[in-house]
C-alpha cells in the first residue's frame, strides 16, 4: 500500500513538471461495468497500448465503474467534462441520441463499419448531438441470447417474465413476453426466486456473474451485436496534440480487431463451459429461426425509426448488407 502511494505521488509530480521537462496527458476515465469484468479487461488492451506506445506521456486515471458514476449518468459526465473518456454501450445514451439505438442492429464488424462509412456517420452524429468524440468499439461481434429457467417449444414468450434492458425490451414484447427491469446485481436473486423466468445477455459474461447456476436453457440463434463504445469529451480531444490524437485513434482501431477476435473466442469457450454445467441449448431452425430473427430486427428498427424517421432510415440503408 505504502509503495503504491509513493508511486502515485511520484507520477503526479512528473505530471506537474514544466512542459519543457516532461509532458503528461492525464485522462480521467469511467467504465459502465466493474473493473474486473470481461468488458473492462478488454478495454485495457486499448489503454495499456496507449500508455506503452506514448512512453507514459498519455495516462488513464480510472475514476471507477458504475459505483463511481451510474451508467445512465456517464454520458452527461463526459459531455460536461467531469471525465475525459468513457467506456459506454449505446444503450446508455439512447435518451440523449435516439439513433444510438441502431448501433446494436448492425450486421457488420467494427472494421467493416469503418470501410462502409458507418463509423464516420456515427462520429459526426455524436459530435453534433452529444458533443463527444466517438473513437470506436471494443468487444464487437458478440451477439445477445435469451437465457431461461424453463424450456421453449418455439419462439413464443407468452406467459414469461424476462429481465430486460432497453436493448431488447421491444423484441421480448414482440414475442409476447413481459419485460421486468432490474439491475444486473439483482438478476441472480430474481431468477432464484422465480421473480423472472429468464434474461437477455451477450454470449460472454454469464458465467462471470454466476447466472449459469440459476438458468437451464440458452436460446439459439443469437441476435443483435454488442456496441461498447469508447467516447471522449470533445474539448479534451481538441486540446490534444495531433501526434496524441493519431496514437489514440490507431490504438482504438487495433483494439477493435484484437477484441473482436478475442471476444468470439471467449464466447465459444463460455458456451462450452455453460453446457458442461448443465445448461442446454435450444436451437430454432428453418421457419422458427427466420421468424425469431425477423422479429428481433423488425422490433429494433421500428423503435429507431419511430423516434428518428430520417436519420434512422438512412442508417438502415447504410447498414444494409
Amino acid at each position: 500500500m505504502f509503495r503504491s502511494m509513493l508511486y502515485c505521488l511520484a507520477l503526479a509530480a512528473v505530471c506537474l513538471l514544466p512542459a519543457t521537462q516532461a509532458h503528461c496527458t492525464r485522462l480521467k476515465t469511467v467504465t459502465f461495468a466493474a473493473t474486473n469484468t470481461v468488458w473492462v479487461r478488454q478495454f485495457h488492451l486499448f489503454t495499456d497500448a496507449v500508455q506503452r506506445d506514448s512512453k507514459g506521456e498519455i495516462r488513464f486515471q480510472l475514476v471507477g465503474g458504475p459505483e463511481a458514476i451510474p451508467p445512465f449518468e456517464q454520458i452527461e459526465a463526459i459531455r460536461k467534462g467531469v471525465v475525459d473518456m468513457a467506456l459506454l454501450p449505446a444503450a446508455y445514451f439512447v435518451a440523449q441520441m435516439p439513433e444510438a439505438d441502431a448501433m446494436k442492429l448492425s450486421p457488420h464488424s467494427p472494421m467493416e463499419e469503418r470501410k462502409r462509412g458507418i463509423f464516420a456517420f456515427y462520429r459526426e452524429l455524436m459530435e453534433k448531438h452529444l458533443d463527444v468524440i466517438y473513437l470506436g468499439k471494443v468487444t464487437g461481434g458478440i451477439s445477445y441470447h435469451l437465457y431461461l429457467r424453463k424450456p421453449l417449444k418455439g419462439p413464443d414468450l407468452k406467459g414469461l417474465k424476462i429481465r430486460v434492458t432497453p436493448i431488447y425490451e421491444p423484441f421480448v414484447r414482440a414475442l409476447g413476453g413481459a419485460g421486468v427491469t432490474t439491475a444486473p446485481g439483482e438478476v441472480y436473486v430474481a431468477l432464484e426466486r422465480a421473480i423472472v423466468d429468464g434474461f437477455g445477455w451477450p454470449s460472454i459474461g454469464v458465467q462471470e456473474m454466476g447466472w449459469e447456476e440459476v438458468v437451464r436453457y440458452v436460446i439459439d440463434p443469437g441476435f443483435y451485436q454488442t456496441d461498447v463504445c469508447v467516447l471522449m469529451n470533445r474539448k479534451t480531444w481538441d486540446a490534444l496534440p495531433a501526434s496524441e490524437k493519431k496514437l489514440i485513434a490507431r490504438a482504438v482501431e487495433k483494439a477493435e480487431r484484437e477484441t473482436y477476435d478475442l471476444s468470439r473466442k471467449l464466447a465459444g469457450q463460455e458456451r462450452q463451459l455453460l453446457l458442461s454445467r448443465g445448461v442446454q441449448a435450444i436451437e430454432f431452425r428453418d421457419n422458427e429461426k427466420e421468424f425469431y430473427l425477423d422479429t428481433a430486427y423488425r422490433a429494433g428498427w421500428e423503435k429507431v425509426i419511430a423516434k428518428s424517421p430520417v436519420i434512422g432510415g438512412h442508417l438502415r440503408k447504410l447498414m444494409g448488407r
